[in-house]
């Protein structure tokens, strides 16, 4: 049913919990893993900031530490799967393009990996991917204890 699935991961909680569902749903249809880490490549002029290579280096280090991680948990729970980091803007990253380029049926992230402040600034990555996506969407989201 769902040959490839999209797992975008950011560290957070929730994206491991989404690496968890997907590895499992995997296991059950066969598919392989596409997961990704995108990093923001907008520079943000209207706030003076623009970022250096420096930065994005450190960027790319901690989402090949993530992607890492991502994939030990998936293969440890029997999943076939392929890493990749991305520079582009995530929600548009994820909602389309990735979809596209790895032939993804089926997009499994996390509800928000953001704090609340970062959301409302920013905006919601997850809600724009669920509004705007070529695919289908399932979101992972568990109670706080």
């Amino acid at each position: 049913m769902y040959e490839t699935i999209l797992v975008p991961v950011d560290g957070s909680d929730n994206s491991k919990r989404a690496v968890s569902e997907a590895a499992k749903l995997a296991n059950k249809f066969g598919s392989t893993l596409q997961i990704v880490s995108v990093a923001s490549d907008q520079r943000y002029v209207q706030y003076g900031v623009t970022l250096g290579q420096d930065v994005m280096q450190s960027f790319q280090e901690r989402a090949e530490e993530i992607l890492d991680d991502a994939r030990d948990e998936a293969e440890k729970l029997g999943a076939k799967v392929e890493t990749h980091f991305v520079v582009g803007i995530p929600k548009i990253q994820i909602s389309k393009a990735l979809p596209a380029k790895y032939g993804a049926s089926l997009i499994v992230m996390g509800k928000s990996g953001v704090n609340g402040i970062s959301r409302a600034i920013l905006g919601s990555t997850t809600a724009y991917v669920v509004r705007h996506s070529t695919v289908n969407v399932m979101v992972i989201d568990y109670p706080r204890d």
